[in-house]
């Protein structure tokens, strides 16, 4: 069963996520499982993990003009806003962010925060990733590479 484990490009382990860095992404990890430029490529999802740290972390405000994003808390609480609602997020909880909608989070707690997430677009580019405040107006894989090397 393990040699079919490895044999198969439709398995995905955390070892396999592409941990690209992004503005303005503080104190948490970002993995990237499955998008259009993985092993095993997606034509209309990104889809990912991501953990933030106690005390620490925060993704600041930003939005994708092209897709809507999910994000799902798998263990933890903390604190994120869509739109100009911010609500305390706990483990269970599902956040909607609509096409083009400014959304936030950040982990004021004592415990750590996971999450998954999902993108409606196959890239970060695709998806209209917009950080207005530091000028980047799409993130991608190459614009990652080149900013991480």
């Amino acid at each position: 069963m393990e040699q079919r484990r490895k044999e198969s490009p439709y398995l995905i382990t955390k070892e396999d996520g592409q941990n690209f860095p992004i503005p303005d992404l503080i104190g948490a990890e970002r993995l990237i499982l499955v998008d259009g430029q993985t092993p095993a490529p997606s034509e209309e999802l990104t889809f990912g993990i991501c953990s933030f740290a106690p005390r620490t972390s925060l993704h600041k405000k930003h939005s994708h003009v092209g897709c809507e994003e999910i994000m799902y808390i798998l263990s933890g609480k903390g604190i994120g806003g869509v739109g100009d609602i911010e609500t305390e997020q706990r483990a269970g909880d599902t956040i909607f962010a609509p096409k083009g909608v400014e959304h936030w989070f950040y982990n004021p707690f004592d415990e750590p925060l996971v999450m998954l997430w999902i993108y409606t677009k196959a890239s970060l580019r695709e998806a209209g990733y917009a950080l207005e405040s530091r000028g980047y107006k799409e993130i991608d894989h190459e614009k990652e590479y080149k900013e991480i090397k």
